[in-house]
């Protein structure tokens, strides 16, 4: 079944770039208030009724940040990863060169503890029903180290170590999420042979169920989340990508349409419409030079709406892949942020968007 065979909806969606941001590099949040948090560089800003400023710096990190006057050298040193997220009682945490910050009401950025990895994937922060905020570790981890998923305090005066993944089991933490319809945490890991997983709590990781056989089929980076299933676009370099569902009630597998780059960040709008990206990286999984913008009424069939073409710096693993990611917290169809690497037009900035859509006729 090919592509376009598997992702013919009733109704179709366009895709709209409402506004072009060359002054965010990442946008990382959308708060319950409508704040949107996003990074440009060591700075953090914030974007209340339309108007973006600056809050706060993350402390100088050497010697990263000696390149982040030249973006191609900063994309060399990626001198622009971090994380930003804003949990339910408007704390801010942070993460930046292997250190967890809170952000304080002075606009001090209190540093809390270190981990392994330079920060988090995007999306890879979640918050349970009780305020305390949940991520995994991502390093490169060659020596399959051990791996941990922290949790914070509501005020984030505290932390714990939520999880340990024992030394040679995994190799890093791609997502920590939080289900909508029964609040139970749900973590994806990867990479190689017998680490692909998905996880599930309901108990704050007293218990882990675990699902999958290791494969590059269960390699996901975020989920979706519906009444019935839970869906991921696979994320894999090394063989063809899938749209994949696996019903709640039976566990079983479902693999759909062939997906044509690896499957890394997407999202589910406050109005229920899933939206997901494609990553351009190097192997026998990669079959197109663009980074792809998908959107689904359910999550398992997709509708290609847009793309972005990989630039011309090579190698790519110095000078990065191609990537398109979007913030957490309450993104909506008609204010929808992302932010690009290594693409075309999408480099380094962010744009907003908006999907509308628009019924086929007969």
């Amino acid at each position: 079944m090919s592509l376009q065979e598997a992702t013919q909806p009733r109704s179709l969606y366009r895709m709209t770039i409402v506004e072009r941001l060359p002054a965010v590099g990442l946008v990382h949040h959308v708060d319950a208030q409508n704040t949107v948090w996003a990074t440009k560089k060591r700075n953090i800003l914030c974007r209340r009724d339309g108007a973006w400023q600056r809050l706060a710096s993350f402390p100088f990190s050497s010697p990263r940040d000696f390149f982040g006057w030249n973006r191609l050298a900063s994309r060399a040193a990626r001198a622009d990863q971090c994380n930003v997220f804003v949990n339910s009682k408007g704390r801010v945490l942070g993460i930046r060169a292997n250190r967890v910050y809170s952000l304080e009401e002075s606009g001090e950025l209190c540093e809390l503890f270190a981990i392994a990895g330079d920060c988090v994937l995007r999306r890879g922060i979640c918050e349970d029903p009780q305020g305390w905020t949940y991520f995994g570790e991502y390093s490169r981890n060659t020596q399959r180290a051990p791996v941990r998923i922290w949790r914070l305090s509501p005020d984030l005066d505290s932390y714990e170590l939520a999880h340990e993944f024992p030394s040679g089991s995994i190799r890093h933490v791609h997502c920590v999420l939080r289900d909508p319809y029964d609040d139970a945490i749900w973590v994806t890991v990867g990479d190689f042979k017998n680490e692909c997983y998905l996880l599930r709590t309901d108990n704050r990781f007293q218990s882990l169920e675990r699902f999958g056989d290791g494969t590059q089929i269960w390699r996901a980076v975020v989920l979706y989340f519906t009444a019935d299933h839970v869906c991921w676009l696979t994320d894999s370099h090394l063989e063809q990508n899938y749209a994949c569902r696996m019903d709640r009630r039976r566990g079983e597998l479902e693999i759909g349409a062939k997906i044509p780059c690896s499957g890394w960040y997407g999202s589910t709008t406050t109005e229920g419409l899933h939206v997901g990206f494609t990553t351009v990286e190097r192997g026998p999984g990669i079959q197109r030079n663009e980074s792809s913008i998908f959107v689904s009424e359910d999550a398992f069939h997709w509708q290609e709406v847009g793309s972005f073409r990989k630039d011309i710096w090579r190698p790519v693993r110095l000078f990065k892949f191609g990537v398109i990611s979007c913030p957490s917290g309450a993104v909506t169809s008609r204010d929808f942020f992302i932010s690009g690497e290594g693409l075309a037009g999408l480099d380094g900035v962010a744009m907003r968007l908006r999907f509308d859509r628009r019924d086929c006729q007969p």
